[in-house]
């Protein structure tokens, strides 16, 4: 199983990957754990299913992604100047998260 960094699992919006790489870790362990020894690829594909299911489909493409760069930087320079946009979308989505609910960690 490959965690955080190694696994490409930075936010793309903002390059931070602590949280996504601690989660990893956390879904990694709780599937070794739960394996009871099979560590088999089917036992250990249960990683890669949560690991989508909590962070998303890695590479998935989202809407800006059909944009023109021309336009993403028009937008860009244009939205990074209005603090509401900076504070709800960069700080509060982009870099803590806020609205992702914490991780439960199986006991």
């Amino acid at each position: 199983m490959i965690i955080g960094d190694a696994a490409g699992l930075a936010y793309p919006e903002s390059g931070e990957g602590i949280r996504p790489a601690v989660e990893s870790a956390i879904l990694a362990a709780q599937v070794i754990a739960s394996a009871e020894g099979d560590y088999s690829q089917t036992t250990l594909l249960a990683y890669q299913h949560r690991l989508e299911d909590r962070l998303g489909k890695r590479g998935a493409k989202e809407i800006m992604d059909f944009l023109p760069s021309w336009l993403k930087q028009s937008l860009a320079g244009a939205l990074l100047t209005t603090h509401w946009f900076v504070r709800n979308y960069v700080v509060e989505r982009w870099f803590l998260h806020s609205d992702q609910p914490p991780l439960v960690v199986e006991k």
